[in-house]
């Protein structure tokens, strides 16, 4: 009777041991690190962020190499006005067939624009994300008669909203994490979290 006792309990020892191996083989080595939210505007260096990866619901962060074609071009850049955060943009790559060849190029027209970029509690920012576009307008020029001389075709610079309101932000694993509102990534629904990863140069 010991003996079995000693045989089961042995065998609730390996299960137990074998359970915590898969728990820590399958941890994510980059979101299962320590992450540290923003607590100041300022703790956000001027210049630019190389995209290293992202993070899409219970998946593991998965971290672009550089020869990655494209991905490794896109980047987050800090602009400042003096010592003040002035905005961030981001800009964002695929692969396109240009000239019957592979090549990168941008998604967006004009880098995406975060303004009016406001921490409102630990780990949050309030932002205003604008796309870029031109407007191609007409203009009616008069001659001195005051009589239409002429309609001209003018392009202009605006902008349209992207997306309004919180975006998680903070540091894990050495990268600067934001929650991404961002990308041209579609959630498979409202809930599902999804953060990008970004190095400085």
């Amino acid at each position: 009777m010991k003996k079995v006792i000693a045989i089961l309990l042995g065998s609730i020892a390996l299960a137990s041991c074998s359970s915590d191996d898969n728990k820590s083989s399958s941890d994510d080595p980059v979101f299962s690190q320590p992450y540290t939210e923003l607590t100041s505007l300022d703790e956000l260096q001027t210049g630019k962020y190389q995209y290293v990866g992202n993070k899409i619901g219970d998946r593991k962060v998965g971290l672009v190499p550089e020869s990655h074609p494209c991905k490794y071009k896109d980047y987050l850049f800090v602009h400042r006005a003096g010592v003040a955060l002035d905005s961030i943009t981001y800009d964002n790559y695929r692969i396109d067939i240009i000239n019957d060849k592979k090549d990168c190029s941008t998604i967006f027209e004009f880098p995406r624009l975060m303004q009016k970029n406001n921490l409102v509690r630990p780990g949050y920012m309030k932002t205003s994300i604008d796309d870029g576009y031109i407007q191609k307008v007409e203009v009616i020029e008069k001659g001195e008669d005051g009589e239409v001389d002429k309609i001209v075709i003018k392009e202009e610079y605006r902008r349209k909203n992207h997306y309004s309101g919180e975006v998680e932000i903070g540091f894990q694993a050495g990268y600067l994490r934001i929650e991404d509102r961002l990308s041209d990534y579609n959630r498979l629904n409202k809930d599902e979290k999804v953060y990008l990863y970004f190095k400085k140069n």
